[in-house]
Parts: structure tokens; C-alpha cells; sequence
């Protein structure tokens, strides 16, 4: 229910920078790309070269990607409702998705998907369409997506109890800070991801009768 909010807080600031209450909606419906719409923003209004932003939009949600393959063999059967979830497979479905056991997440999938797609499309409208008199009640609107992901991040550690992929991410951002503080999130997801292949590929997972496990080594 969290996107409800944050689907709010994309509402008012996408209308606020200009761009039209119905445009704002389709994005939620086609797009459905959380912090991709809420970067959109501001380069859609004054970014006018469309190569910087492909190369932008290929960036931030290129994690999707990496989001979509340990999920693959859990997914749903038919074609339609796979396409669908893959889709629309945004860090939030994926956080829920990976919290359930295998079986339960091929017969949910599309169902969680298909509420956290109503959430984010119904708070978007709600934004688009009362956002104006409703945001001069409610101060720093832009902080909902980063308050949303810390609320995932705390929820994937009690849920898992391993602090490493945070530690990776946080270190990796400091870094790319000091070194291109221009670009330190485009560069701290790059440096993040090849730590994070690069252990992978060292410390291969653990494969029992109950699925993949925590690498070998790394409880």
C-alpha cells in the first residue's frame, strides 16, 4: 500500500513540472516504472536530446533485468500472465515476490502485481487530480520514493538477515560520490553490480531439495 502515496507524490510533481494529468496517468499505466517516472520528470521538461535520455532510462532500469532472472523458474506458466509480471516486475513486487515460498509466488504473482499496478496507477490519478490543493498540506513529496525504498531495504533484511548487498550498495555510492559525484548513482549501481557478479561468480549458490540457498561460505 505503500505505492498509493508514492504514486501520489509522482502525481503532484510530475503536474507541477508541466506535464499534462492524462499524460501522467498513462505513464503509470504503461510504464510503471517507479524511480524511472520520477526521473523522468525533470528530463522530460528539460532534456531535449533523446539519446541522453535512452541511455538514462536504460540505466535506471537495468536492475529490472537483473530483478527478473532468479525469479524466472518461479514465475506463472501461461505466457500472458509471465509477460505481465516480468513487465511490471518493479523493486517493490520484486521485494514481495522474493519474501514467498516458491509455490505460493508462481500462483501469486499476478495477483500481487496486478494490486501494487492498481496502487501505483490509483495514487497517480489521486495526485494528478487533487495533488495541487492537497500538496501545500504536505511539505517534501520528493522523499516518498527514497522513504518507500528504505522501508523495502529494512523489510528485506528481517526477512533474510544478511547485511551485505546494503554494505556493497552503501560503499559503492560513498565511492562513486568522492570519484563523479555528478554521476554517483549511475556509477554506484555500475561499481554495486560488478561487486556483486564478481562474488557470485566466486562463491557460486548452494543448490538443495529446497532451491538455492545463501552462497557457500557467506551464511
Amino acid at each position: 500500500m505503500g505505492y498509493i502515496p508514492t504514486g501520489f507524490a509522482f502525481g503532484v510533481l510530475a503536474c507541477q513540472a508541466g506535464l499534462p494529468p492524462l499524460i501522467v496517468i498513462a505513464m503509470s499505466v504503461f510504464i510503471f516504472a517507479g524511480a524511472l517516472q520520477f526521473a523522468a520528470v525533470p528530463m522530460l521538461t528539460t532534456v531535449s536530446d533523446l539519446g541522453t535520455f535512452a541511455v538514462s532510462s536504460l540505466l535506471i532500469n537495468l536492475r529490472h533485468v537483473l530483478y527478473a532472472i532468479p525469479l524466472l523458474d518461479h514465475l506463472p506458466k501461461s505466457r500472458v500472465r509471465r509477460a505481465y509480471v516480468v513487465a511490471a516486475l518493479t523493486d517493490e513486487n520484486y521485494s514481495v515476490l522474493t519474501t514467498l515460498p516458491d509455490a505460493e509466488c508462481r500462483h501469486l504473482a499476478t495477483a500481487i502485481t496486478a494490486v501494487n499496478h492498481a496502487y501505483w496507477i490509483g495514487g497517480t490519478a489521486l495526485g494528478a487530480l487533487f495533488g495541487n490543493e492537497v500538496s501545500r498540506w504536505i511539505p517534501n513529496l520528493d522523499f516518498a520514493l527514497p522513504a518507500l525504498f528504505a522501508i523495502l531495504a529494512i523489510e528485506q533484511y528481517l526477512a533474510r538477515r544478511s547485511w551485505g548487498a546494503a554494505a556493497v550498495g552503501i560503499g559503492a555510492y560513498f565511492v562513486a560520490k568522492a570519484l563523479l559525484p555528478n554521476y554517483a548513482l549511475v556509477v554506484s549501481l555500475g561499481i554495486g553490480l560488478v561487486f556483486l557478479l564478481t562474488r557470485a561468480a566466486t562463491f557460486p549458490p548452494v543448490i538443495d531439495g529446497h532451491g538455492v540457498q545463501e552462497n557457500d561460505g557467506n551464511p
